[in-house]
C-alpha cells in the first residue's frame, strides 16, 4: 500500500505552507483538455502544463482565454507524437458518450470514447522513445465499472498495465466537494512495477463493490493501492452557487411555461412542492427532464430535495438540461440553468475557488463547456493523496508523522 500523506488543501490553495515544491519538475500534458479544469485542479499543486489537447474550437478558444500553455486542436488521431512534449505526467478525461445512455452504452470501442485507445497509443509510442510519462491520470463516468459486463473496463486496465504501469481504481463522487451529484472513476497509473502488491485490495469508501468485482476478476494484474483519506464534508450548499435573480428577470418561465411544469412534474413530487410553497419555505432546488415514467415514454420533470444539482451534462437534448425551481413568498418559479452556475458546480468562477477564471460569455457555450468537464476540487483531492507525494518524492510515512514534518518544516 501506498500512503498518501498530503492532507487535502481547501480549493483555490496551494501547498502547504513552508513546503517547497520543485515546479520546474511537475509537468504534464493535457489530452481531450475541454476547458482546462484539471489544469486548473493541478496548476496549485505547483503543476506545470506543457501541451494541452483538443479538438473543439469552442472549448480551445476557452482554454486560451484562461491559460498561456500551447493548445493543440488537432484529432489526437492525427496528433504526431513528436509534437508531445517529454513530462511526468499525463492526464486523459476522454469522451464518455460511448459509456452512458446517452451514447447507448456501446462501450469503451465506440466512436467518441473508443479515441482513449488513441491516447494510449501516443503512450506506448511514448514509451518506445524512452519517454513514458512517469504517471497516467483518467477519468470518465461510473458506467465505466460495469459495461457490458466489465469487459470496458477489464481490457483499459490490461493494456495500461502492459504498457509497464501498476494501477489503482477508485470511485469518488463531486457532492464531497460540490453541491452536484457527480460519480466518476479514476484511474492512476504508476510507471513503477516494484510498487505493485499482492495485499488484498482495500474496502473502503472509495473502492466500494464494484470495484471490488473488477479487482477479483483482474488480480493478476501489478495493483497498487494509495492511502486516502476520508472523504471531505462539503461546506458548499447549492445556495452558494446558484444565482438569486430577481422575480421580475426575464430568464424565469411565464405562466404557461410554468404551467407546463407543473403538468410534467412527476405525481410524487407535486404535492411536496405544493406543500413547501404553502409552508412559506424559500430555497432553490434543481429539476431534470426525463423522458420516461413507470416505463412510459413521456416528458417528466424530477425534482431533487437533497440539496444537491444533478450531474451536468452538454445540453444536446431535454434529458440533458438541468431546471432551478424557486420557492419564495408562496410561489414557485422556474428557469433553466445558468452557464455560470454549472461553473460553480463544477468548483470554479466563485470566492475562494478559482475566482478568476473566465467562462464563456455565450449561455450555450457555457452549458456545453462545464457540462462534460471535470469538477475540480474532486480532481484536486484524488490527485493530491494519490500522484502527488510520490511525484514529489515523499517518503512512504504515515499522514500524521508527515504532517508534523511538515509542521516542522515551516
Amino acid at each position: 500500500m501506498v500512503p498518501s500523506p498530503l492532507t487535502p488543501a481547501p480549493l483555490g490553495t496551494a501547498a502547504p505552507q513552508g513546503f517547497s515544491v520543485p515546479t520546474s519538475d511537475l509537468t504534464f500534458v493535457e489530452f481531450f483538455a475541454g476547458v482546462g479544469l484539471i489544469h486548473e485542479a493541478l496548476a496549485p499543486l505547483g503543476w506545470s502544463c506543457l501541451l494541452a489537447n483538443d479538438n473543439d474550437p469552442r472549448k480551445v478558444a476557452a482554454y486560451k482565454r484562461n491559460y498561456s500553455t500551447p493548445i493543440d486542436d488537432s484529432d489526437i488521431r492525427e496528433l504526431p507524437v513528436e509534437k508531445i512534449p517529454t513530462a511526468r505526467l499525463a492526464t486523459a478525461s476522454f469522451p464518455c458518450i460511448d459509456l452512458s445512455q446517452a451514447g447507448g452504452r456501446r462501450g469503451i470501442n465506440g466512436e467518441h470514447s473508443g479515441i482513449v485507445w488513441s491516447f494510449l497509443d501516443h503512450i506506448a509510442q511514448l514509451t518506445k522513445e524512452g519517454r513514458a510519462p512517469e504517471f497516467i491520470l483518467l477519468e470518465n463516468v461510473a458506467g465505466l465499472l460495469t459495461l457490458h459486463e466489465g469487459a470496458s473496463i477489464d481490457l483499459l486496465l490490461r493494456q495500461i498495465s502492459e504498457l509497464g504501469y501498476s494501477i489503482d481504481l477508485i470511485q469518488v463522487d463531486a457532492r464531497h466537494f460540490v453541491p452536484q451529484a457527480r460519480n466518476r472513476v479514476f484511474i492512476l497509473a504508476v510507471r513503477d512495477l516494484s510498487l505493485a502488491t499482492s495485499d488484498p485490495m482495500p474496502d473502503t469508501h472509495i473502492r466500494r463493490y464494484k470495484v471490488q468485482h473488477i479487482f477479483q476478476r483482474n488480480r493478476d494484474l501489478p495493483w497498487v493501492f494509495f492511502d486516502f483519506p476520508e472523504l471531505p464534508t462539503r461546506r458548499l450548499e447549492l445556495r452558494n452557487v446558484l444565482a438569486d435573480l430577481p422575480e421580475d428577470d426575464s430568464r424565469w418561465w411565464n405562466e404557461d411555461r410554468t404551467q407546463y411544469f407543473w403538468d410534467h412534474l412527476e405525481h410524487d413530487h407535486r404535492p411536496k412542492l405544493e406543500a413547501m410553497a404553502a409552508a412559506g419555505a424559500d430555497l432553490q432546488l434543481t429539476a431534470v427532464r426525463r423522458g420516461r415514467r413507470r416505463g412510459l415514454r413521456e416528458q417528466i420533470f424530477n425534482l431533487r430535495f437533497d440539496g444537491l444539482a444533478s450531474c451536468l451534462r452538454t445540453p444536446k437534448g431535454g434529458s440533458s438540461i438541468q431546471f432551478v425551481v424557486r420557492v419564495r413568498n408562496g410561489r414557485v418559479q422556474i428557469r433553466r440553468i445558468l452557464g455560470s452556475e454549472s461553473a460553480r458546480l463544477q468548483g470554479v468562477a466563485m470566492k475562494g475557488n478559482s475566482p478568476d477564471f473566465i467562462i464563456p460569455e455565450s449561455e450555450q457555450e457555457a452549458l456545453f463547456a462545464f457540462g462534460d468537464a471535470v469538477c475540480v476540487p474532486a480532481v484536486r483531492w484524488v490527485f493530491e493523496n494519490s500522484i502527488q507525494p510520490l511525484a514529489l518524492g515523499l517518503p512512504n510515512t504515515s499522514t500524521s508523522q508527515l504532517a508534523l514534518n511538515l509542521v516542522s518544516v515551516a
